[in-house]
C-alpha cells in the first residue's frame, strides 16, 4: 500500500468514525426492545403551528416504531386524553389531562392505531395522534346566545370514567364571549345525546372546559383571542400562532 493509499483510508476511517458519533448522539438508541427505555435526545423541537402539528400526526400514521432524533414538545388539546401502555392497552391508573405539555420522542401503530411515544423518565407511555392537533379561536357574534353544557359522567368498578349521552344545563352566554374549540377528532372531543344533536368540546380563556352545539358553533366567528391556559395566542383567522408555554 503506498502512501496516497495510506492516505485516502485513513480519511475513510475518520469519516466513518464521525459519521457513527453524529448518529449516536442525534438519534434515539433502543437500548431494551422489552422495556423500550431510551437514550435522551439532545435537540429538542417546540411546535407552535397548524403545520406542526399536522407534520406530527401525519409521522404518526406511519407503520411501527420510530423513534425521532429529538424531542418535540406540543401540547394535547383533547378532552381528558386517555394514556396507554407501550403495548396499546389502557392506562387504568391515572387519566390523562386536558392540555398536558408532552415530551414526544417517537411514533408507534399497535392494532391499527396511531399513537405518540411519550417520554415519561425513566419509562414511557402512549397517546393517540388524534388528540394532538391546533385548536381554534372563536367568538360568539353580537346579540346570538350560545347555550354551554357540562357532561355527566361516573366511574366503572376498574376506575374507568363512563361519559353519559346526556348533558347538563350549565350556563349561557351573550356577544362577545371567545371559546377555543378542540378538533372533533380528539378524545371525547364531541358527543351526541339522545335526542341526536351533536355538540362540540369548547374551552374559555381561564381553561373552564364545556360543550356547545354543533349548530350554535356552526353561527360564531373565528376571532384574535389569547389564552391563559397554555399561553394559546390566535390570529384574527383564529389559527394558532405560537406560545404554547
Amino acid at each position: 500500500m503506498n502512501i496516497l493509499e495510506k492516505h485516502n483510508l485513513v480519511k475513510k476511517l475518520i469519516s466513518a468514525a464521525a459519521m457513527s458519533f453524529a448518529l449516536l448522539s442525534g438519534t434515539y438508541l433502543v437500548n431494551n426492545q422489552t422495556t423500550q427505555m431510551v437514550q435522551a435526545a439532545r435537540r429538542v423541537v417546540h411546535v407552535n403551528t397548524v403545520s406542526g402539528y399536522n407534520h406530527y400526526r401525519k409521522l404518526a400514521n406511519r407503520k411501527g416504531t420510530h423513534y425521532f432524533g429529538y424531542t418535540a414538545e406540543i401540547a394535547s388539546w383533547a378532552m381528558g386524553a386517555d394514556n396507554y401502555t407501550m403495548q396499546g392497552k389502557h392506562h387504568n391508573d391515572y387519566d390523562g389531562n386536558m392540555f398536558p405539555d408532552a415530551d414526544i420522542v417517537g411514533t408507534k401503530t399497535v392494532n391499527g392505531k396511531h399513537f405518540f411515544i411519550v417520554d415519561n423518565h425513566p419509562g414511557h407511555f402512549l397517546v393517540l395522534a388524534n388528540d394532538y392537533y391546533a385548536p381554534t379561536s372563536y367568538q360568539v357574534k353580537r346579540g346570538q346566545t350560545v347555550q354551554v353544557w357540562g357532561q355527566e359522567e361516573t366511574h366503572t368498578e376498574d376506575g374507568d370514567i363512563v361519559y353519559h349521552n346526556n348533558a347538563i344545563r350549565y350556563l349561557k352566554f351573550h356577544g362577545g364571549k371567545y371559546f377555543m374549540v378542540l378538533d372533533k377528532r380528539g378524545s371525547r372531543n364531541t358527543f351526541t345525546d339522545a335526542n341526536g344533536v351533536v355538540y362540540r368540546a369548547v374551552v374559555e380563556s381561564d381553561g373552564t372546559s364545556n360543550f356547545i352545539k354543533q349548530s350554535d358553533l356552526a353561527k360564531m366567528h373565528k376571532a384574535a383571542h389569547t389564552y391563559r391556559i397554555n399561553g394559546a395566542k390566535f390570529n384574527k383567522n383564529g389559527r394558532l400562532i405560537g406560545g404554547i408555554n
